[in-house]
Parts: C-alpha cells; structure tokens; sequence
C-alpha cells in the first residue's frame, strides 16, 4: 500500500474510533411521543445535536453546560418550555433563543450568568414564566429585560449575594404578573417606585436579611400587591415611627412572614403597620422565631383598637426560644375582638387562656393542630363564655386520650357543628358521651379506636372513622349523609337501614370480599361509593353482577382501576372486568381463565359465557 493512501486510511480509522468511543450526547434525551424530552442529570456539557421543531419541551437541567449557541437551538420552532437550571452557563449568545417565538416556559436558574442581556427575550412575547434566580448579576442590566414580555406572568430574580439594587427601570414593561419573587437578602439600595410600575401583583415574595428600604417598598406596593410574602428576614430591630402612608386604598389583602425573626418590640410594631393597610384581612406567620417574651409594648398597643381589619391569623412552626418564661399576652387580648380565624399549628402550644378565648368574640374557626393540648387544658380554653361563635374546632394531634371527657369540656361551645380530633390516642370509647347539641361532623380518623358506640352523637352529618381498627359498622345515624370509613378491617358493607340518608360512602382498603346488586340497592340515596382496595374474590356471581351492572361506574368513583381480584389464586392482581371487556395477561393479550375455575361458564351468566368464548377464541 502506498505509504500516502496508508496515511489517509490510518487518520481516517482514528477518526473513526474516536466518534464510537464519545458518547452520543443526543441519545441522552429521552423523548415521548408527544415531543417531552427529558435530559436531566446526565453529565452533559452541551446542548445535544439534532433538535428538532418536534421537540415540545426539553429539560436539561442538573447538567454542566456553559455556553448556548445561536445555533443550538434554531431548528426548535415549536419548543414551549426550555430548563436550563443548575448548570454553569456562563456565556448565552445574543440570538440563542431568537426561534423560539412559541417558548411559554424559561428557566435559566443557578447558572453563571453574570451579565443579563434583554436581547434573549426579544422575539418571547408569548414567555409566561422566567426564573432567573441564583446567577451571579448585580443588577437587572442597563435597559429593561422585559418590556419584550408582554405576557408575563411568574417571574423570578436576584440571589442571595452580589444582587444589591432595585432600579426603577428593571420591572418597565411589566403590567400584571401572578408570581413575582426577588431575591434581594443583600439589598442594600433601591431606586423608589422601582416595584410601582407594575399594576398588579397577586402574590409578591421578597427574600431580604435586612429590611433596608422595606418601607419604601412596602408604600410602593399597597395599590398593586395582593398578598406580601416576606422571607428570610431578621426584623429584631424593625420600627415604623417614620412611616408615612398615603394610599387610603390598599389592595394588599394578605401579608406572610416566612423564617422571619421577631422580638417583642417589633412584633408591636408589626401591629401598628397592621392598621395603615386598610385592606388586610390575613396575616401568616410559618417557621419564625420570636426572641422575646410576650411582654409587647403596651403604649404603642394603646393606640391600635384592634389587628387593623385582619379577620384570618395562620401560625405555623413558631419557636420561643425563652418559651417558658413566656408572659400570658394578656396585653394584645383586646386586638382580637375582629378575628374570625386563627390557625396555630405545631407551635408546642398547651393552653389557650380562658381571659383570652372571652375576648376572641368573632372567632368562627380555630384549629391547634399538632400541638400539646390535653383534657385538663382544653377545659380551662373552652371555659364559660368562651368562643362564643366557634363552628370548626381542630384538635388533630393533640395529647387528648379520652373522648368522654373531650365532649363534656366542648359543651360550652354553643355553636359548634364541626369538631375533628383526629390522630389523638383514644383507643376505647365509652358507650355514652355527651356532645354539644349542634354537632354536625365529627372526624375521628386515625385514633387507634376498635370499635363503636353511642358515644358517636346520632346529630352528626358527616363522619370519618377510617384509619383505625374497626372491623364491623352497626350504629344507627338517622341523619348521617357522609360516611368515611377506609382502611380499616370491615369484611362487608354496612347494614343501610342504618344509614337512611346515606349519599357518600368512602370503604376502600378494608378486607371486603364481595357486594351484590342487592346491598348496592339498598341505599337509597347513595351516589358516591369508593370500595377499591379490598380483597375481592372474583366468583361468577361476583363478576356477573359487575358486568350487569352498566351504571356502576357512576356510583363506583374508583372503578375499574381500584378493584382487583384477591382470589382464586390464578387471577389475583387482575383487575375486575368491566361489561364487555376482556380477561388480559400480563402481555396485554386475551386470557381465558381454565375450565376448572370456579367461574367457568357452566356457572356464569350467558354474557360473561360470550366474553370469555370471544377471548378464548371458542
């Protein structure tokens, strides 16, 4: 051979076996039929060839690309969402994104991008979600990104370090967003009615270490923001003495404090800014701490009537480091008399003091779930007078243990039609109880009970009892119209003379074997019943009645899919038929079961006799 022409052959061979030996970086997608393509986590450090306008939505997150091309994505016309979070672009071409006049759906999130370029989004107009959170930018740029983006609607920017100002420019163009998250923790200047120039904001969340500027921004945002979600800020030393208010109508209609710290002394201040926003009606506070004492400044208090209009208070995950030597909030009991609502959840909350539960005369719905109430506290909380218009109370997982004694404390409570105790350790119930007079719904799911009397009050509407131990249903509830009654250990449905109203009946994962036509008849009114779960045992009659039964699935919400054969052996895990189907195998095909089955045809309606013929091919 030439020693030219092996030359060529040797170079050409080293090509060859370098292209086999790198990994084809397209086949790292994978794509459905509809054009998802899913290409996360997969060491890529580019974006993979031969894309085409097929491609409806592809994920490249989790991956090490650095740099996007002009041409990396010009044939994806069609692409409607592109994820290219936590990766390390550092570089994007200025017309890397120009074909994709169709793309609603753009996260550039915890990349490298230090400098933002409006020039990505000027042929986006159809753009309703951008996340550029967690890159390394001090600013938003020189222009506005997203004057291009008419159709915005959530948007995410900042991160936690080098981003430190807010221009009045970076939002231009920007009339009505549903999300708008900043992440601004190291702000340290913003250009005033920077956030006023968009109308309408329905949820804005903020993440600041210091309030710098918080007034300012908070003024700018009464007439645009529904609901201000504030996070991650230290408010120890937050006043409002200099605050000057304007606006006389305020849209914000919701102000939450996420891992917010608070001492006693702004937490009065917080209830003073409370009654210059004349629209609030709720107030969240989840996962703060309060470094302080309960002891709040009684002069600045003296000046606020009430919480502002606030009706709805949510308390979630609070910690009082100093806990114990807490004082009794008698100083803020007259600032609840408008309050209609009040959640405080996992918050090692054991007492509700009487004095404070007389001043809360508006309260409708209370719920200290996941908290250390017992009987013996309960009955100091629920005193005479107390909650005087109280429909809902939430006690689930609590420290009470006996159901005689949670009835009689409740029996102040006038007005109570819905009480859930549910996950408390009950275990017995005695055979009469006493309950307040309007009961309508009683929850007692999940509290280890085996069995029931009359302790269940004969008013009740609806009842939960699912999650337990029971293994029969024989009570007599006249006016019960829902009944949840799911993974415990019954064997058949209830008698329905019982239950002459019945409408709802939810029994699904108990150990029920079968049910007829019969049983199903004699509810009257039901027209809701979810039975999946069980331990049906496909026998003719069984499945006749099945297939006989065309109007089931209107009754049976989790039919067919929920209901398997647990016997005979040879059909257990298949699914019970539904009318004209057939019996499959494993690989999709017709199956027939043997004659030797208990439901062989000799035995079984002329209708399932037909199906089976056609499926076994007789």
């Amino acid at each position: 051979m030439p020693r030219a022409l092996w030359t060529v052959w040797v170079l050409a061979a080293a090509i060859s076996l370098s292209k086999e030996g790198a990994p084809d970086q397209a086949h790292s997608l994978s794509c459905d039929p509809t054009g998802v393509c899913d290409g996360r986590a997969r060491s890529l450090n580019a974006i993979p060839p031969g894309l085409t306008a097929a491609v409806k939505s592809l994920d490249l997150s989790d991956n090490k690309i650095t740099y996007v091309g002009n041409n990396d994505l010009q044939r994806c016309v069609g692409l409607k969402a592109l994820r290219l979070g936590s990766n390390g672009v550092h570089t994007i071409e200025e017309d890397s994104f120009f074909p994709l006049r169709s793309l609603e759906h753009l996260d550039l999130s915890y990349n490298r991008l230090s400098n933002l370029s409006p020039s990505w989004f000027r042929t986006l107009s159809a753009l309703k979600f951008l996340n550029l959170l967690g890159n390394p930018y001090k600013t938003l740029g020189e222009t506005s990104l997203f004057s291009h983006l008419p159709n915005l609607r959530i948007l995410k920017v900042g991160n936690s370090n080098p981003f430190s100002e807010i221009q009045e420019k970076d939002f231009s163009g920007l009339t009505f967003l549903e999300e708008l998250e900043i992440d601004a923790s190291n702000l340290q200047r913003y250009e005033p009615k920077s956030l006023r120039s968009i109308q309408n904001i329905t949820h804005l969340i903020l993440h600041m270490r210091q309030p710098v500027s918080l007034l300012e921004i908070l003024g700018d945002l009464l007439s645009s923001v529904g609901h201000l979600e504030l996070r991650d800020t230290d408010l120890n030393t937050f006043s409002i003495s200099e605050i000057a208010v304007y606006e006389t109508n305020t849209w914000i209609n919701k102000l939450t404090f996420r891992n917010v710290k608070i001492t006693d002394e702004s937490f009065s201040e917080l209830v003073k800014l409370l009654n210059y926003i004349s629209g609030m009606l709720e107030v969240e506070f989840d996962g703060c701490t309060l470094n302080g004492l309960g002891k709040f400044r009684t002069p600045v208090l003296g000046t606020v009537k009430y919480l502002g209009n606030v009706e709805t208070l949510t308390v979630r995950k609070l910690t009082i480091p100093n806990f114990f030597l807490f004082y009794d909030l008698s100083s803020i009991y007259s600032l609840t008399g408008k309050v209609k609502r009040i959640t405080i959840e996992n918050s090692k909350v054991f007492l509700v003091p009487c004095l404070l539960s007389q001043h809360l005369k508006s309260l409708e719905y209370l719920d200290p779930s996941e908290n250390l109430m017992s009987e013996e506290y309960l009955e100091n909380s629920a005193c005479e007078h107390a909650w005087p218009f109280l429909q809902t109370l939430i006690l689930r997982q609590n420290h009470l243990k006996s159901l005689e004694k949670t009835g009689e404390v409740l029996l102040t409570l006038k007005n109570l039609t819905h009480l859930d105790i549910s996950k408390n350790n009950f275990d017995s119930m005695p055979e009469n109880c006493q309950w307040p007079e309007k009961m309508k719904y009683l929850n007692l799911s999940g509290t280890r009970i085996h069995s029931l009397t009359y302790c269940i009050p004969l008013t009740l509407e609806i009842l939960d009892i699912s999650n337990n131990n029971l293994n029969s249903f024989s009570l007599i509830l006249p006016q019960l119209k829902e009944l949840y009654i799911s993974r415990n250990k019954l064997k058949t449905l209830p008698d329905a003379s019982s239950l002459p109203t019945l409408l709802v009946m939810r029994i699904s994962r108990n150990t029920i074997s079968t049910f007829s036509k019969e049983q199903l008849a004699s509810f009257q009114k039901l027209k809701t019943l979810e039975a999946g779960g069980n331990s049906f045992i496909c026998s003719c009659d069984f499945l006749s009645f099945t297939q006989g039964q065309r109007a089931l699935a209107q009754v049976l919400i989790d039919w067919p899919e929920n209901y398997l054969c647990d016997s005979p052996s040879h059909v257990r895990g298949r699914r019970v038929r539904t009318p004209g189907s057939r019996w499959l195998n494993a690989t999709g095909q017709p199956w027939c079961p043997p004659r030797a089955a208990p439901f062989s045809c000799c035995s079984c309606s002329p209708g399932f006799c037909a199906t089976i013929s056609t499926a076994c091919g007789t």
